[in-house]
């Protein structure tokens, strides 16, 4: 979602608000109206605004002044022709600088405003467009509530069966508004099933993996990018395992790798081993040797998967890795224990170590 200006709300409120309500001169005809909004012209960014706060509040008040003249000259438009065919393409337009406000009276003129057009335009486009924006202000006025923004996309997806934004919107609530883990996977089958071609089920495969994939044995070979070895998890059975994703251009890896290096030190003689997957660019952008670099420089100790495609790389997008540095620990019989353990590492190690220590060796007697 865009960020909202904070001076936004408290130049719309100054300015009395878009007349929402009817316009006084709906009855101009739509090719005067028109003209009247192709006229509209936001001020130019000149070097001075870059530089001078002055011009900067001069541009900020001249801008907000020429949007919310044309958002009125659409509802104008909407108002004295609203099967023109400029109107599907204009009004989303004013629908989006209204979505700025959050004073609530102008959200349920807004709402009111959007439920006129689903019920009335026969342009289906433009109703799905309504219906959109709608479920965005309802969304957003649920205050993170996980089963009012599900309700919203409902009535959504009622409105517009099988429009993409769907899947945008099924992705949002599941990654941004903290559902419990049960509800998360819910949401995230849905969008698989419903929209399994778009980038977002995608996505939500790799989420899906890491919540299923707890538990299960965790699969990894490749040859090692720093000595050429070949590392297997298969070989590693028996040792705990860190899984650290990160890259040499990512500054939150780059800071967090004296740390690493630090817990490393003190548990790679106890049973505990490392492993970096790269997502370094491609090697004819200098990936790999800006990863083998990195390496040498900082004498990172532990063996490196070069990918080799950066974001795109398979196996970490196979796994829904799209922030890092990323951490999953893996416990001494090869099973994925956590996939969130950025910062836990001092606490969760041990408790791995404790855990490995304290089965009974194979042929051992027992129950």
């Amino acid at each position: 979602m865009k960020r909202r200006s904070p001076w936004l709300g408290v130049f719309l409120l100054a300015a009395g608000w878009l007349g929402l309500a009817p316009a006084s001169a709906a009855d101009r005809p739509a090719d005067k109206i028109i003209a009247d909004i192709d006229a509209v012209k936001m001020p130019e960014v000149t070097p001075e605004v870059r530089r001078d706060r002055a011009a900067q509040q001069k541009y900020r008040e001249e801008a907000m002044a020429a949007m919310t003249r044309k958002a009125e000259l659409i509802r104008e438009l909407y108002k004295a022709a609203p099967d023109h065919k400029k109107v599907p393409a204009l009004m989303p337009e004013r629908w989006n600088f209204l979505l700025t406000t959050s004073d609530p009276k102008n959200v349920k003129d807004l709402t009111n405003e959007l439920d006129e057009v689903v019920a009335k335009s026969k342009n289906d486009k433009l109703k799905a467009d309504a219906a959109f924006v709608k479920s965005i202000v309802e969304i957003r006025s649920g205050n993170g509530d996980v089963d009012v923004a599900m309700k919203a996309i409902d009535r959504f997806l009622a409105a517009a069966p099988k429009d993409e934004r769907g899947a945008d919107l099924l992705f949002t609530v599941a990654m941004r508004l903290d559902p419990s883990p049960e509800k998360k996977t819910k949401i995230l089958k849905r969008l698989a099933t419903e929209f399994p071609d778009s980038q977002q089920a995608q996505m939500a495969a790799g989420t899906l993996r890491q919540a299923e994939g707890v538990g299960k044995p965790f699969e990894l070979e490749f040859t090692d990018a720093i000595k050429g070895t070949q590392v297997s998890m298969k070989d590693l059975k028996g040792k705990v395992v860190v899984v650290d994703f990160w890259a040499t251009w990512c500054g939150p890896c780059v800071g967090e790798m004296p740390n690493m290096k630090s817990i490393y030190a003190k548990f790679k003689d106890k049973g505990v081993e490392f492993i970096g997957v790269s997502l370094d660019a491609p090697k004819d952008e200098g990936g790999l040797d800006a990863l083998k670099t990195f390496v040498k420089e900082k004498g990172v100790p532990w063996p490196q998967y070069y990918q080799g495609d950066g974001w795109k790389s398979k196996f970490s997008a196979s796994w829904g890795i799209n922030a890092i540095p990323c951490i999953f620990i893996v416990d001494a019989d090869g099973n994925l224990h956590s996939t969130e353990a950025m910062g836990k590492l001092d606490s969760l190690i041990p408790e791995l170590l404790k855990k490995a220590k304290s089965k009974p060796e194979s042929g051992a007697g027992g129950n």
